[in-house]
């Protein structure tokens, strides 16, 4: 829709315009339209995505936590079987057997108290006395098991889209852990650059603008010819500018306008109404 009703503004200025003019217009128009259809994609494969997420993520806990279990058991077998062997080679070899002599008629005796066979004394933590066993533990508990991180068993995808459903959520301590994580497993993806942006976008709403700075600065770095190198300049001077930085704040925005003339209309507004509030001297 955008596009159709576009068409024909940008046929009336070629009119008027030069033709290099007029396809310069065009494209911008094209471009920012792209990354509209862009941004929308992103919302639509992260909701088809969401629920296919989470069943596999229960899965994976299940089987990690499966895996644990059998892995204790089979180690505790295991343990016990070499305590009995152990125990079994350490007992001293039976007595041999009496020897056998002719009974001699003995005087009569008197018959003496049978003893206490009634054990007593300790076992570890276990106590016997007079034949009971006390100290036992009732219903031992297994120690419970480590808690599997939320991005186990994810794609590279699902861990981009859990990030920025966390961001569009608003809950923007999780998406900064989420984007981070992202950042320090995948340094070579293809979404490198955005999850950088994006990083940089937790920390700027929160009025943590040294940290934003320094982030939006590295995702610039990342790819400076990359369609979100505008976005990164234009929010690294709003952070300068936030910090009280004002020259540095102006260079970065000057430098956006004249190394990015076709960046979206919506970026460069922006940058002109910072520049504005600044009191940035005009650019050359």
């Amino acid at each position: 829709m955008f596009l159709a009703a576009s068409l024909p503004a940008l046929a009336q200025d070629a009119g008027t315009g030069s033709s290099a003019t007029y396809n310069e217009t065009r494209l911008s128009a094209l471009e920012a339209q792209m990354r509209d259809l862009n941004g929308r994609l992103e919302q639509v494969e992260f909701n088809i995505n969401r629920v296919s997420q989470v069943l596999q993520r229960q899965q994976s806990d299940d089987d990690a936590r499966f895996a644990r279990l059998e892995s204790a058991q089979q180690a505790a077998q295991q343990t016990a079987a070499q305590q009995a062997a152990a125990q079994q080679a350490a007992a001293p070899p039976p007595p041999p057997p009496p020897v056998q002599v002719p009974s001699q008629p003995q005087p009569p005796q008197q018959s003496a108290a049978p003893p206490d066979l009634s054990p007593s004394g300790t076992l570890g933590a276990l106590k016997v006395q007079d034949g009971k066993v006390t100290g036992a533990v009732n219903n031992p508990q297994a120690p419970p098991l480590p808690n599997a991180p939320p991005d186990y068993g994810l794609t590279v995808q699902e861990q981009y889209d859990r990030a920025f459903g966390l961001l569009r959520e608003e809950n923007y301590p999780e998406a900064e852990k989420a984007f981070k994580t992202f950042i320090d497993k995948n340094p070579k993806d293809k979404l490198i650059e955005n999850a950088k942006y994006w990083y940089g976008e937790t920390l700027y709403v929160r009025a943590r603008f040294d940290e934003a700075a320094v982030a939006f600065a590295d995702a610039f770095q990342q790819n400076p010819q990359g369609p979100k190198a505008p976005d990164c300049l234009l929010k690294l001077g709003m952070s300068l500018g936030a910090l009280n930085k004002i020259n540095d704040a102006c260079v970065t925005l000057n430098e956006l306008k004249s190394k990015y003339p076709r960046a979206p209309e919506t970026i460069k507004a922006r940058a002109k109404e910072e520049r504005a509030h600044l009191k940035c001297p005009i650019a050359r």
